[in-house]
């Protein structure tokens, strides 16, 4: 069957000051050709995943210490929750501005400046002890955060060829895994040397937290060096965004729910699980950064690995799968008191759960016309971060009073919803990767 794109839209103008790569049509097979892409992607495409990773760092940093700086300060469950959700917060508020401002203004800009705020707002979330100047910081972040998300999938879908293109989103999905490898790997160790050094565990951590800050500062720098120039249709604003969004409701609808439910289920129990093996545990932070980096590590192969599934089951079949096998570890996680249990549990459904996430926003770009990624990209962004904000605010809620066992097990049953979402939805409608717009696999029952 095939696919219908729309191919209406005129190209923007992008300054490109680098040669390109051009193999779409001869890359070879077997072990060279997974290779490959990963060898000959444009420049431009390379510098922004150099600038995703440093960007990736500071965000690894504070996702594995703030919450433990907060609970030293003495502040609850309740109160991180509503730091994650007021962050996410600030990233739906600015989603469709995102989408408007990246149609008007220079790529580079945008990303710089957007990325400079964010370490700006990460250093007063450290600094700051005020509940309600820390709740505004959380808030910048978020906001700040929204722009590069929804400039990096246009950004790549006009710096690739469809051949390399599922690599490409993997490496950006990867750039964030590597950079949090460091992160997590040293960010432990280096909590243990700043006790050593400073005498006190909140300064040890404050140090810390200001290092990821510093970190997200240098991803803006590195961004400097991106193509100049708009990367979507200039003519797009609110109100042309608003009304594409309408005509194409259902396509949108099916795109983006997937990405809700997982936002939901994500909430409920993932910024929390660090506190998880502190309190189930009682697991020291050296503990809890070497454990985070054996699930970086495997989520970074299997990452790696997904486009060549991508490539051999499809896009949405490979997503499924993926999610499907993740469920029984979400299960082991919810009711193991066995610390080696729990550690598998935690590896394996790391790296099966975020093996599609690329490959699942690659599909969401093939889906949509050139004129329509912004939109798409950023309302997937926003039904994920919305159902994130509502569900960190109630996770936090739930594990204050009930414990861990009852948000993993909802939190499982909604990543299985989703799987079965992908799966009704796009049946008859699956992609290969690296095959190019609008090639079919057929029926997701019966190729």
């Amino acid at each position: 069957m095939n696919i219908p794109h729309d191919k209406s839209s005129s190209s923007p103008t992008v300054i490109d000051d680098s040669p390109r790569l051009d193999y779409e049509h001869a890359a070879p097979g077997g072990l060279r050709g997974f290779i490959s892409p990963f060898v000959h992607i444009h420049p431009a495409a390379r510098r922004f995943l150099w600038g995703t990773f440093f960007l990736g760092m500071g965000w690894a940093v504070f996702m594995l210490l703030l919450n433990l700086y907060m609970r030293e300060l003495g502040h609850s469950e309740s109160f991180i929750g509503r730091l994650w959700s007021m962050q996410s917060v600030g990233t739906i508020v600015m989603t469709i501005p995102a989408a408007t401002l990246i149609a008007r203004f220079s790529a580079r800009w945008l990303v710089v400046l957007s990325t400079a705020l964010a370490a700006g707002c990460y250093f007063l979330l450290t600094v700051v002890h005020l509940p309600a100047l820390m709740v505004a910081a959380s808030v910048g972040v978020g906001m700040a955060a929204a722009i590069p998300r929804v400039v990096g999938g246009p950004f790549f879908m006009r710096y690739t060829t469809s051949t390399e293109r599922a690599h490409v989103f993997s490496l950006q999905f990867a750039a964030m895994l590597g950079a949090g490898l460091f992160a997590y790997f040293g960010g432990g160790w280096l909590h243990r040397v700043a006790v050593e050094l400073l005498g006190s565990v909140v300064l040890a951590y404050r140090a810390l937290l200001i290092g990821g800050a510093l970190s997200t500062f240098i991803g803006a720098v590195v961004y400097l060096s991106i193509p100049s120039g708009v990367i979507v249709d200039r003519s797009q604003t609110a109100a042309t965004l608003i009304q594409r969004a309408r005509n194409k409701a259902p396509l949108l609808f099916k795109l983006t729910f997937p990405f809700f439910v997982i936002g939901v289920g994500a909430g409920l129990i993932i910024p929390f699980l660090n506190l998880y093996f502190r309190d189930r545990f009682g697991m020291e932070p050296l503990a809890i950064g070497f454990y985070y980096g054996l699930v970086q590590t495997s989520m970074l192969v299997g990452v790696l690995i997904g486009p060549y599934l991508a490539r051999k089951w499809g896009m949405i079949r490979m997503v499924v799968y993926t999610e499907a096998a993740s469920l029984p570890f979400m299960v082991v996680l919810a009711f193991s008191h066995n610390l080696h249990l729990a550690v598998g549990a935690f590896i394996m459904r790391g790296a099966l759960m975020n093996m599609g996430v690329p490959i699942a926003n690659n599909y969401l770009m093939e889906r949509v016309g050139e004129s329509d990624r912004a939109v798409a990209n950023g309302l997937a962004m926003l039904a994920w971060t919305s159902s994130w904000a509502l569900a960190t605010w109630v996770g936090g809620a739930l594990i204050e009073h009930i414990g861990y066992t009852e948000p993993l097990l909802v939190a499982g049953g909604l990543y299985l919803l989703a799987a079965i979402l992908y799966f009704w939805f796009f049946r008859n409608e699956d992609l290969r990767a690296g095959g190019g717009e609008g090639v079919p696999v057929g029926r997701l029952a019966g190729s």
